[in-house]
């Protein structure tokens, strides 16, 4: 039996693991499948690239065509092709013996079935589309660069939430501890209360009192555990790591707004939602471009070579080719200007989707800032009201020892003292995420700027 215990609690010790924020964060980033959906359209992206570049080399085809018809005009065209056609074909037999042109001759009318193989390579090339290709790939560039920015964007929003989590394991991990504390200071208040009603100094209500203060204790510390499973549960769906059982200690993220001259020109300069809406107002104006193309002639080329017979042959007399080259130009077509008016248009909004956005972030980073210099001076007065608090409840616990208080002034400074510990706990917690939201709208990368407070 001892074995077997020994090896349970090795088992448990291999296998059960206390992690750290980068720990946390580096494994959801690598198993966030959103993420690596993310990936995938980037590589989407370059091939659409790749594809565009595919036109520039043309497109040859292979086509082999096999008919058996007996329609005159295709018989005729068929013999001719595979260059079999007589002056019999023409019906030459039925003009003997007439001087009349409107003869109709019967080899000609009603020719026999016939079975036409065309074996035949085709090349088909444009050599210019009036810039249009160009551009399209400028556009398709840009949105890869779009993709692959939006993919770190997506990368830093899950960054924060991983935060907001991790810290969140972590708060309840010390309001289990604070609470554990609490539960010590009360068996030893019930302790006391019991030693004092045996000598006879406090009545049995005092006992009492501190006993169901005591059992109090106990649901609180039930609910705290109960939290903390719940927000290491929520860390094992976002790592998809299923043996994390602890967190270690709180995480702040850093970043620089020692400098606050030049604080929004660097959120303008870092956020990924603002480099987005550049690619794309770049995007809007290649696409005035594209209606432009409308109005230059298209030059493209077709060669082709094959064979032509009433079987399949690859005969050197049953050959052909064909080269051309061939112009398109519209000569009139109302709706270009239409089109190039509205790509106009969608490049002027985009020019104000960008501005638009700008003021947003300095919106966002003014509140974020705001924010955080309040949660930082809530911090400090929070801790200055628990230092105090136990200063209280130190003298109170002296004070009920001398019967110079009640037990129900003892458990009120007692309930205080808890009460400004989950406070400061909490403040904690909140000038982190306000810390981290700033970081968030400087458009700071979090796995590169991590520190402890």
């Amino acid at each position: 039996m001892y074995k077997i215990f020994l090896s349970l609690l090795l088992f448990t010790t291999l296998y059960s693991q206390t992690v750290n924020f980068a720990e946390v964060l580096d494994l959801t980033i690598n198993n966030n499948k959103e993420l690596k959906n993310q990936k995938l359209n980037i590589e989407i992206s370059k091939l659409n690239i790749k594809e565009i570049n595919a036109i520039n080399y043309g497109k040859l085809t292979f086509t082999e065509e096999i008919s058996r018809t007996n329609h005159a005009g295709h018989v005729f065209n068929s013999k001719l092709s595979s260059r079999e056609a007589s002056f019999n074909d023409f019906g030459a037999g039925d003009f003997k013996g007439s001087s009349s042109l409107k003869v109709e001759p019967n080899n000609l009318n009603y020719p026999e079935d016939r079975n036409n193989f065309n074996t035949k390579l085709a090349y088909n090339l444009p050599i210019f589309t009036g810039f249009k290709i160009s551009n399209q790939k400028d556009i398709l560039k840009l949105q890869q660069k779009a993709t692959e920015v939006k993919y770190t964007l997506n990368k830093k929003q899950l960054s924060y939430e991983v935060l907001k989590a991790y810290n969140a394991a972590v708060v309840s991990k010390e309001f289990i501890k604070a609470v554990k504390k609490a539960k010590e200071a009360i068996s030893y208040v019930v302790k006391s209360a019991n030693a004092f009603h045996k000598e006879g100094l406090v009545t049995k209500i005092d006992v009492k009192q501190a006993k169901v203060y005591e059992l109090n204790t106990n649901t609180k510390l039930i609910d705290a555990q109960n939290r903390f499973d719940l927000a290491i549960a929520y860390l094992k769906f976002l790592t998809s790591k299923d043996d994390i059982k602890d967190v270690s200690e709180l995480k702040y993220i850093y970043c620089d707004i020692s400098n606050l001259d030049n604080v929004y020109e660097r959120a303008y300069k870092n956020r990924d939602e603002l480099k987005m809406q550049k690619f794309n107002k770049k995007a809007m104006e290649k696409n005035i471009n594209i209606s432009n193309s409308e109005y230059y002639p298209s030059v493209y080329s077709h060669l082709e070579y094959g064979f032509n017979d009433d079987r399949l042959t690859l005969e050197d007399d049953k050959d052909y080719y064909m080269a051309m080259i061939g112009l398109n130009y519209t000569l009139f077509d109302n709706t270009r200007s239409i089109k190039k008016q509205k790509s106009k248009i969608q490049f002027q909004k985009a020019i104000l989707d960008y501005e638009h956005l700008k003021d947003a972030i300095k919106l966002d980073l003014d509140k974020a800032l705001l924010d955080l210099k309040s949660k930082e001076k809530i911090l400090k007065e929070k801790k200055l009201a628990k230092d105090l608090a136990q200063e209280v409840f130190d003298q109170s616990t002296l004070m009920y020892k001398n019967q110079l208080i009640a037990m129900t002034n003892l458990l009120e400074q007692e309930a205080n003292l808890r009460k400004n510990e989950a406070e400061l706990i909490v403040a904690k917690f909140e000038s982190s995420l306000a810390l981290a939201k700033v970081a968030t709208v400087l458009g700071v990368d979090f796995s590169n700027t991590i520190y402890n407070k």
